[in-house]
């Protein structure tokens, strides 16, 4: 009995060492604003990412009241270096997997040339 036990936990110990790299994640408008979180935070364990009509990422910087500024608001109002910033703060301070992960990850973003609310030249840069 104490083989068996042994052997599924020499297994499942193995499987665990090895890091997926089969998982990708996909979303639609909210649900792609939480596909870019994701894939971003957990990107030891995400390997891509389809971000279908949705804001990009850290798009109202931590606040509610920023949220249709993000939307509508011109694209330069969200520096890409600021958003690169605050991901690396969350990798120091150990929320989030380290950026080396995001090399070769595919991205596929998506969004309607006549979608009033998230315009598409948020997504071209």
């Amino acid at each position: 009995m104490w083989s068996k036990f042994y052997f599924i936990f020499l297994i499942s110990s193995l499987i665990e060492a090895v890091p997926r790299t089969d998982v990708t994640v996909s979303g639609l408008s909210s649900g792609a604003a939480m596909t870019a979180q994701l894939h971003l935070v957990f990107s030891s364990t995400i390997s891509g990412s389809g971000v279908l009509a949705g804001p990009p990422y850290y798009c109202a910087q931590g606040s509610s009241t920023k949220v249709d500024e993000c939307l509508y608001g011109p694209t330069k109002s969200i520096p890409v270096e600021k958003l690169i910033n605050q991901l690396q703060s969350y990798v120091t301070a150990g929320t989030a997997d380290p950026t080396s992960n995001l090399k070769n990850d595919p991205v596929y973003i998506f969004s309607g040339a006549y979608d009033p609310i998230v315009l598409p030249d948020r997504e071209t840069q």
